[in-house]
């Protein structure tokens, strides 16, 4: 007879943390492009002819990387603390295996430097003292970028966790971190942390970048870009925003590392209020009909972007006030065309066209004068009034959007530490029933209690992959109408708004962040997540 006490204190804490609170994500699964042919050369520098290069975990990122993505089918060939002309023969080869694949992967883990905009991957045979030196034994980023380019691959995928504390910069030699560098068509870079920055080498056996990349690398069925969206968003929270990973990329179509049919998490009952709430707002936000926000409205009154309905709604409900209103007393200039666009998506009146790169003025024309007519005085609007309610509508989706970010990033660490406590319990467990088979069946529920917990957090991922990327869309489009001086005073102002009273003060501080996102996604860091050290839970 089974008499282990320890079983059922253990079954009982597992089963208890299992219990999660939280529901669907918000969108389907991306559509998947079959790799046929994915090849992929994986560097990784540890141990350094010149003394006090060495470091610790690079040539474990590569290992480590290079199993799991052979586990994927992956054709993959390992450089392990190599020279420079052992890399550069490595990478010749990797040219010719790439010739026509689906997906062509270069990674590397070592030191890395800038000098004069080049970034530089260092040998570990490099024992100079000046940057000359490091022509001679390093491979240049350009040189990747040109292999890959030449053998046209459908997706080139080039990930550098280069960026590690070094004495080139104190030295004088380099400047601090990679400079960024543009990723051609096809072609997607991603760096462990933003440009001049360094990235952290880790306490464990791999990086904090690359043990957060092989944490999500093997998801089936994610598109790359929310893959690294989720390397990204663990990095920023791991470090508590002092690394944040940057990705530039102009990818022509999905492409999933591992393909699958759908990412786990991503898929959701519509009966869910959460994920229902979200799909409809996309599609009414997307759309740009005032009525499937009156439609959104009446199905979520009180939902997190009510208010931003209601905003689009009285920006767009007014009637032509003036029955002759032409349209001619206004004219938008050149350098408005752009900015228009931008604002007349926001608040309703023109539909998404982001991956359009050219502007069909007309149109732009069009939206402009129906917006005008909604006016009271429409032949004295200008297009500073329709930046100011683009900027007063897009202030509040921000301060929703971002609600929404913060309780999720908090479930997200509250789940992943329910995780390890019950991984902790069913070890365990795994222990005793080695030597008592009477243990077998609470094994097993064990086990299926950790599993209840990955679908929870998958379900967390899934929607924290909606929110953060249309936080950050709302931030591209902003950076092209807010106006520089503008402040949270615009949401009390305007014919059409609602008084600031109607936005609590978590909100009016969440819209005052946003207004300081815009403006810092003007600048060196456009693209970057960096806004979302803002929305981290408190440390603890």
């Amino acid at each position: 007879m089974f008499q282990d006490r320890r079983i059922p204190a253990l079954f009982a804490l597992v089963s208890l943390l299992s219990v999660l609170w939280l529901a669907a994500p918000v969108h389907s699964a991306t559509t998947i492009i079959g790799a046929e042919k994915r090849v992929a050369l994986l560097v990784g520098n540890s141990r350094y002819s010149r003394p006090g290069l060495n470091l610790t975990n690079p040539e474990n990122d590569a290992v480590d990387l290079a199993d799991a993505l052979r586990s994927q089918g992956f054709e993959v060939v390992e450089a392990v603390n190599k020279p420079y002309s052992d890399m550069r023969q490595a990478l010749a080869e990797f040219g010719e295996s790439a010739q026509g694949a689906d997906v062509a992967m270069f990674f590397y883990a070592g030191h890395g430097v800038q000098v004069n905009g080049e970034n530089y991957l260092i040998g570990t045979d490099f024992v100079g003292t000046s940057a000359a030196d490091l022509e001679t034994t390093s491979l240049k980023m350009s040189e990747v970028r040109s292999v890959i380019e030449q053998a046209r691959p459908k997706s080139g995928i080039i990930i550098l966790d280069a960026c590690r504390d070094n004495p080139f910069s104190t030295a004088g030699m380099a400047q601090p971190g990679l400079s960024r560098i543009s990723g051609g068509a096809g072609l997607l870079i991603a760096y462990a942390t933003d440009p001049g920055n360094v990235a952290f080498d880790g306490k464990g056996d791999n990086s904090v970048f690359t043990n957060a990349l092989l944490e999500h690398i093997g998801t089936p069925g994610l598109d790359v870009r929310l893959m690294l969206g989720r390397v990204r968003q663990q990095v920023v929270m791991e470090t508590f925003g002092r690394q944040v990973p940057w990705v530039e990329e102009a990818l022509i179509s999905d492409t999933a590392l591992l393909p699958g049919d759908e990412v786990p998490g991503a898929t959701a009952s519509l009966s869910d209020p959460v994920a229902r709430e979200m799909l409809r707002w996309r599609e009414a936000n997307e759309a740009g009909d005032a009525a499937d926000y009156a439609e959104f409205l009446r199905e979520f009154p009180d939902g997190l972007f009510a208010e931003a309905a209601r905003q689009v709604i009285a920006v767009n409900s007014r009637e032509d006030a003036s029955g002759t209103f032409s349209g001619e007393s206004y004219q938008l200039a050149a350098a408005d065309f752009e900015p228009a666009e931008a604002a007349l998506e926001a608040i309703g009146l023109l539909s998404d066209t982001r991956g359009i790169l050219i502007i069909d003025q007309s149109r732009v024309i069009e939206a402009f004068d129906a917006y005008r007519r909604r006016k009271p005085e429409p032949q004295s609007v200008t297009a500073t009034e329709l930046y100011e309610d683009a900027s007063r509508i897009s202030m509040v989706l921000a301060s929703a959007t971002a609600q929404r970010i913060r309780t999720d990033l908090v479930a997200l660490r509250s789940v992943e530490k329910t995780k390890q406590i019950a991984v902790d319990a069913l070890r365990q467990i795994e222990r005793i029933a080695e030597t008592n088979s009477d243990a077998e069946p609470v094994l097993t529920q064990a086990q299926q209690d950790v599993n209840a917990i990955d679908d929870s957090r998958d379900i967390i991922l899934a929607r924290l992959d909606q929110s953060r990327e249309y936080y950050d869309s709302l931030l591209d489009r902003a950076t092209k109408f807010v106006p520089d001086a503008a402040t949270v005073d615009l949401l009390g102002g305007g014919q059409a708004s609602r008084s600031i009273s109607g936005l609590d003060q978590r909100a009016v501080r969440d819209a005052s962040q946003f207004l300081r996102h815009v403006s810092n996604a003007r600048g060196d860091r456009a693209g970057s997540l960096v806004w979302m050290s803002d929305l981290l839970p408190q440390q603890g």
